[in-house]
C-alpha cells in the first residue's frame, strides 16, 4: 500500500471522526449538579438555595384552629420561631390592611439605612392631616434625629414621624414606597403592597399575616429594633423650627408593655406593634417568649376594638405553654 493512499484514508477517518466542521457534540457531558429537560433547568445550587430559604420559615397550607382558641379576629396566627411550629392560623394569606403594623416596614428599613444619627428636619411634606390620626404634633422646621423618629414611630405611633422617616430615607412618598414593597418581595412577602410609611388607609395598600409575621422576623434581628418595642413609654427631646429645645413624653400604645395588661402566666412579652384604623380594626403583632426559652411571633387583624385585641391576642400567647 502506497503513501499517498494511506494519507487520503487517515484523512478520510479524521473527518469522520470529528465532524464537518462542527464543534457541537451531539452527546452532552452527564452533570450531577443540574437536572435537565426541553421544560425546565434547575441547578442543585438553585435547588438548594429555594430550600434554604423555606427551611427556616413556618409554612402554612391551611387554618389550623384549635378549639382552646376561639378567636373573632378575621385573620390572626402564632409562629414559633425555634420549631417552625404553627400553633394558630386563621386566613394569613388574606389581603388585609395592616395600619400601623406598616411601621414594623418602615422602622426596618431605617435601621438597615445606618443614618440613625442622621439628623431630619421636618418638612410640609410629612404633615398629615386625616382626623383621627395619632400624631406627634411635630412642625415644619423642628429638627431631631432619624433614630428619635423611629422610637415616635414605634413607641406612639405617630403618623406623622413615619411619614417624615419615608421622605427623608425615600426622597419622596412614591421613593419610600418603592423601597418598601422591593424589600418586602425580598424577604418573600409577595402579599403585600406599601402606599405609604404609616399604614393611614390607602386603596392599594394591604398585606397578610402571614407576611406581616416575615417582616417582623427580619426586624427582630436588630437590637435597636427590639430596645424600641420594649419601651412603656418614650421621652423625645428636639428643638423646634424657632431653635428652643421641647420634651415631650409619648406612652407605648402596646398595653402589654406599657403596664396596662399581663400577659398569660410564664409568657414574656419583648415587644411589637399595634394599628388601628376604622378600615383595619384593631391590629396587633407582637413578639414573646415562653416560660421554655421558645420565642413567639402572634399576629392579630380586625378585632372589633382595643379590648378584644389584646383579650384575643392573650388567647393565642396561652397556646406556648
Amino acid at each position: 500500500m502506497n503513501k499517498k493512499f494511506l494519507y487520503a484514508i487517515t484523512i478520510v477517518v479524521i473527518l469522520a471522526l470529528g465532524g464537518c466542521g462542527k464543534k457541537e457534540s451531539l452527546i452532552k457531558p452527564y452533570d450531577i449538579s443540574s437536572q435537565q429537560s426541553e421544560f425546565s433547568f434547575l441547578t442543585t445550587a438553585e435547588e438548594y438555595r429555594a430550600t434554604s430559604f423555606a427551611a427556616d420559615l413556618a409554612v402554612v397550607t391551611g387554618n389550623i384552629l384549635p378549639p382552646e382558641a376561639v378567636l373573632t379576629a378575621e385573620a390572626a396566627a402564632i409562629y414559633c420561631l425555634d420549631n417552625k411550629e404553627v400553633l394558630y392560623a386563621k386566613n394569613v394569606y388574606q389581603q388585609m390592611n395592616p395600619a400601623s403594623i406598616t411601621k414594623v416596614m418602615t422602622a426596618l428599613l431605617a435601621i438597615e439605612s445606618g443614618k440613625l444619627d442622621d439628623m431630619v428636619t421636618i418638612t410640609e411634606a410629612s404633615t398629615i392631616t386625616e382626623s383621627g390620626a395619632t400624631l406627634c404634633g411635630l412642625k415644619p422646621g423642628d429638627k431631631l434625629t432619624l433614630r428619635q423618629l423611629l422610637n415616635c414611630s414605634l413607641v406612639y405611633s405617630g403618623n406623622d414621624v413615619a411619614a417624615a422617616i419615608g421622605i427623608y430615607l425615600g426622597q419622596s412618598e412614591e421613593g419610600f414606597c418603592a423601597m418598601m414593597n422591593q424589600r418586602a418581595k425580598e424577604l418573600g412577602a409577595t402579599g403585600t403592597n406599601f402606599q405609604n410609611a404609616h399604614g393611614l388607609t390607602e386603596e392599594g395598600h394591604y398585606t397578610t399575616a402571614y407576611d406581616i409575621y416575615l417582616i417582623l422576623k427580619e426586624a427582630m434581628k436588630y437590637e435597636e429594633f427590639l430596645s424600641i418595642i420594649n419601651q412603656g413609654s418614650y421621652e423625645l427631646v428636639y428643638t423646634d423650627g424657632e431653635g428652643k429645645e421641647k420634651t415631650v413624653r409619648f406612652d407605648s400604645t402596646n398595653r402589654f408593655v406599657n403596664g396596662r395588661m399581663e400577659p398569660p402566666e410564664g409568657v414574656t412579652v419583648i415587644g411589637g406593634k399595634t394599628g388601628t384604623t376604622k378600615a383595619a380594626g384593631s391590629c396587633l403583632a407582637l413578639i414573646s417568649k415562653s416560660s421554655s426559652g421558645k420565642t413567639y411571633i402572634s399576629v392579630v387583624l380586625k378585632t372589633e376594638g382595643s379590648d378584644v385585641l389584646f383579650q384575643e391576642t392573650s388567647t393565642l400567647l396561652s397556646l406556648e405553654n
